[in-house]
């Protein structure tokens, strides 16, 4: 286990917003193909019970580098919410989460399982992530929909958690503190200078990617 579920939030969203910066600034290049093969639980169902773009998931996964990768160790897993007995509840088709699972849940049925094979270009594309995802590094993401909602679940309050001395804002130290803690690893690279946008050596509550709730002060989703 490398990732928790809060790490993997706060990585795809810096992800997807570099993957945007990169969309503007440079010409289309062809996306990787990806796959998703289902492999258990229901292939049709009604459309209620179909994964939407906007709905709010709940989800098993375990994330390994493909054996089809150009790069990293293939087979090596990076998380897995399975061994950690804690489903990861996102919002679907908003850019909270990689490409991949952007695109790939859609249409899946609740209570299937699948693998889903993600290109880097729909994943963590040229940066990699977290020491483990190496650049260029294509995915392969064993998923179990647990359940589909059209009203947001109750999501974590990762600011609150990271801002230890309840200053409402946070240190260096208290975001390397909380990476080290949940994942044994310092910052990843790259994502304190994503997330203190103005550089004033601090991340607001306004600056922070993550979970956060409503206000700084604690108020949850």
């Amino acid at each position: 286990m490398k990732f928790t579920a809060a790490a993997l939030l706060i990585l795809s969203a810096v992800a997807s917003a570099e993957e945007a910066v990169k969309a503007e600034e440079t010409p289309k290049k062809p996306i990787g193909r990806m796959n998703v093969t289902l492999y258990g639980g229901p292939k049709d169902c009604t459309d209620d019970e179909k994964v939407k773009k906007g709905q709010y998931l709940t989800m098993h996964y375990v994330g390994t580098i493909d054996e089809t990768s150009a790069t990293g160790e293939k087979g090596q897993k990076f998380d897995s919410s399975r061994d950690r007995d804690d489903p990861f509840k996102l919002q679907i088709g908003v850019g909270q989460v990689i490409k991949g699972f952007d695109t790939g849940l859609v249409g899946l049925c609740k209570g299937a399982k699948a693998y889903l094979t993600i290109p880097p270009q729909m994943a963590y594309g040229d940066q990699g992530a977290g020491g483990v995802i190496p650049p260029g590094a294509t995915l392969n993401f064993d998923i179990e929909i647990i359940d589909i909602a059209d009203v947001p679940h109750p999501m974590p309050n990762i600011f609150t958690e990271i801002d230890t001395d309840g200053d409402k804002k946070l240190t260096k130290e208290e975001v390397e503190a909380f990476f080290k803690a949940k994942r044994e690893e310092g910052i990843p690279d790259g994502l304190w200078e994503s997330e203190d946008k103005d550089g004033d050596g601090f991340i607001s509550w306004e600056e922070f990617g993550g979970s956060k709730g409503e206000s700084p002060g604690g108020d949850e989703l």
